[in-house]
């Protein structure tokens, strides 16, 4: 159900924003002059946003000027609002980033524990609460959890979180917004979640599965609808439940089917529910008190002990690159790589491939070098015959949309972070396997960054 609707909705916004098939650039205030989605416009608005940033720690971090000057602020501040105005997405990164965007809302909607805190430490068990502010942006629904995440942070003053922190937070968020009245919380959750997939479906969608009902409840820790629907899975064979049965069985804490639902129960209807957005939730954050942070010796352990790991890592690269450059390398018609060229010599391989109307054939094309190894050691824990495994069953793939499926799974059973920069790489360079005459290809400076 939720990949077709992730299809479907991708396929309509396509639809509306790429109106010439000779389209190579999007800017950004073409998209947000487009009929589609809010959600899809605030994501796109927020990549841009991030790429300022990473602009302006270029030339802010040097200490050779002193860039808070009132004046240089106003005019750096100027540039920026400026270059954001102009800012261009090429081709094949608007195609990879909508279908980010749309995977993203839909499980920030389903699992927004889950999703929250994979997106906020992607990169580290550590991060600055100044940061979550700005992640907090992408997400368009669901504002209770950025007001009270917010109204927490102030409350207390804090300047940064470690992961484990969060998850208690957010659980105890949930906690207290559903103390209330838990039946009719969840109802405006599950309104919410069917007024997305209608909106993605173009069509009225009234009820959800029990696999999407079950990781919703799980998410959010409400552990007795949780058992309710394994029981009316058990009991009845059903493999989804309308919006009435779920009131029903929510407000009697019975499964659908049961007499004592038949008998007791008077369903209101979606309709007659009030939204989530309009009638959030209550969170009464000055009573929500996190568990202490690890003490800061085993961070500082850990992060030596990454650097010396690092450290061995980079060393058996150079190693590897002498062996290689020893053997004298040619490139794929056996011409003999000129030495110093073989980047240039890669690169040219490549292209030539995009451009052609051949699909690549192999991702070990693709995946190569340095960037090869940080994959295996990141996402793979240096099981390189696992790797090789899994790019064999990928290879033999012939659509994206099964290859990304594939990976969805493959990174959900290895416990692998969707979000992190190595997952992100490793996704887009697969990507280019299926859509080769998508020539972006990403710079030096964003390969550096990994």
């Amino acid at each position: 159900m939720l990949e077709e609707t992730v299809d479907v909705f991708i396929q309509r916004i396509k639809n509306v924003v790429i109106t010439d098939k000779n389209m190579t650039t999007i800017p950004l205030a073409y998209i947000n002059s487009r009929e589609i989605p809010d959600a899809v416009k605030h994501f796109f608005d927020q990549e841009v946003e991030l790429w300022i940033r990473e602009e302006e720690e270029k030339f802010t971090t040097t200490d050779r000027f002193d860039y808070d000057v009132p004046e240089v602020r106003m005019l750096i501040d100027q540039i920026f609002d400026q270059l954001k105005q102009n800012a261009i997405f090429h081709i094949n990164k608007f195609n990879q980033l909508l279908e980010r965007a749309i995977k993203l809302e839909l499980n920030y909607l389903i699992e927004p524990h889950r999703t929250l805190t994979q997106f906020i430490f992607k990169d580290s068990n550590i991060v600055p609460t100044m940061g979550i502010y700005d992640t907090l942006k992408y997400f368009f629904r669901l504002e209770y959890y950025k007001t009270a995440i917010s109204d927490y942070f102030n409350l207390k003053y804090l300047r940064e979180i470690s992961k484990d922190q969060f998850v208690d937070l957010i659980n105890q968020i949930d906690e207290k917004a559903f103390m209330d009245n838990k039946a009719e919380t969840t109802l405006k959750i599950l309104k919410s979640i069917m007024g997305f997939l209608s909106e993605a479906q173009n069509k009225e969608v009234n009820s959800l599965t029990i696999a999407i009902l079950r990781a919703a409840f799980r998410d959010r820790n409400l552990n007795d609808y949780v058992q309710l629907l394994d029981k009316t899975e058990k009991e009845q064979g059903v493999s989804e439940l309308t919006f009435d049965q779920l009131e029903s069985m929510l407000r009697e804490g019975v499964f659908p089917g049961a007499e004592e639902i038949l008998e007791t129960t008077e369903t209101v209807g979606i309709e007659s529910h009030a939204d989530i957005e309009t009638s959030k939730p209550t969170v009464a954050v000055e009573e929500i008190e996190v568990q202490e942070r690890s003490p800061d010796e085993a961070v500082v352990e850990e992060e030596i002990e990454e650097e010396i790991e690092d450290e061995e890592y980079e060393l058996e690269e150079e190693t590897e690159i002498a062996e290689v450059e020893v053997e004298a390398p040619v490139t794929p018609d056996k011409t003999p790589v000129v030495p110093g060229k073989v980047a240039e010599d890669l690169a040219d391989h490549v292209a030539r491939q995009m451009s052609s109307d051949t699909p690549l054939g192999d991702i070990n094309d693709l995946i190569t070098g340095r960037t090869r190894r940080k994959i295996i050691k990141k996402l793979f824990r240096k099981k390189e015959h696992e790797y090789l495994a899994f790019i064999q069953m990928i290879n033999g793939l012939s659509t994206w949309k099964e290859a990304s499926r594939i990976m969805d799974d493959e990174f959900y059973n290895r416990e692998i972070n969707p979000y992190s920069k190595e997952a992100i790489v490793f996704s887009d360079l697969i990507y280019l396997r299926f859509f080769p005459k998508d020539k972006y290809v990403r710079t030096e400076d964003e390969m550096g960054k990994f």
